[in-house]
C-alpha cells in the first residue's frame, strides 16, 4: 500500500466517522497544535504512542571514519525528540496475522473480508461484538452465522486447539446444533 497522503488520511477518517472532511482537518490541526505544545511535558496520543522532548547529555564520541578516524571529539548537549509506540499500535502492526479459517464457518473468502477490515487475529476476532461481524458479513453479501466465532477465536488465541477441536466437534458450520 503506497504512502497515504493528508488528503487521503482525512477523507479516510471523514468516512469512518461520518464527519465533514473539513471538520477532520480541523480536529487533525488542533491535535497537532497541541501536541507540539504539550512535547515537553510527554503527549500520549491513545492507541498510538507517546511524544516526549529528552535531553542528551554532553559526551564524548571516537571517530570510526573520515579525516579524524581514532580522534576523540566533544559532542554538545541537546534536545531530540522521541516517539514510543503504545502496546497496541506495535500489537496491530507488527504481531503477524493469524489463519481465521481455522474457526469453523470462516472460509477463505470471509477470512480475508475480516482482514480487510481490521480483523486479523484471533484476539481481534474474539473481542469483535457479533452484530459488528453480521454487518461485515451483510455489507459484502457473504452467508455465515458468527454467534460462535468469537468463542472460537479465544480459544485459538489462547492455543487451546485441543478444546477448539471439541467445540467444533459439536458444531456444524460454525452453529450449535440444538
Amino acid at each position: 500500500m503506497a504512502k497515504m497522503t493528508k488528503s487521503e488520511i482525512l477523507s479516510a477518517l471523514a468516512d469512518k466517522t461520518g464527519v465533514q472532511k473539513k471538520v477532520v482537518d480541523q480536529v487533525l490541526d488542533a491535535l497537532a497544535e497541541l501536541a507540539y505544545a504539550e512535547a515537553k511535558n510527554e503527549f500520549t496520543l491513545p492507541g498510538i504512542g507517546i511524544i516526549a522532548l529528552s535531553e542528551r547529555p554532553a559526551r564524548k564520541m571516537l571517530m570510526r571514519f573520515g579525516p579524524k578516524a581514532g580522534q576523540e571529539i566533544d559532542v554538545p548537549a541537546k534536545k531530540a525528540l522521541k516517539f514510543r509506540f503504545a502496546k497496541a499500535a506495535k500489537e496491530a502492526i507488527l504481531v503477524p496475522s493469524d489463519d481465521l479459517a481455522v474457526v469453523e464457518g470462516i472460509g477463505p473468502k470471509i477470512a480475508e473480508t475480516l482482514n480487510r477490515a481490521g480483523i486479523q487475529s484471533f484476539n481481534q476476532l474474539a473481542a469483535t461484538d457479533v452484530e459488528k461481524l453480521r454487518q461485515i458479513l451483510s455489507e459484502n453479501q457473504l452467508p455465515g452465522d458468527p454467534s460462535t466465532w468469537a468463542e472460537q477465536a479465544a480459544l485459538a488465541a489462547e492455543g487451546k486447539m485441543d478444546e477448539l477441536k471439541k467445540l467444533q466437534d459439536e458444531l456444524q458450520g460454525g452453529r450449535r446444533v440444538v
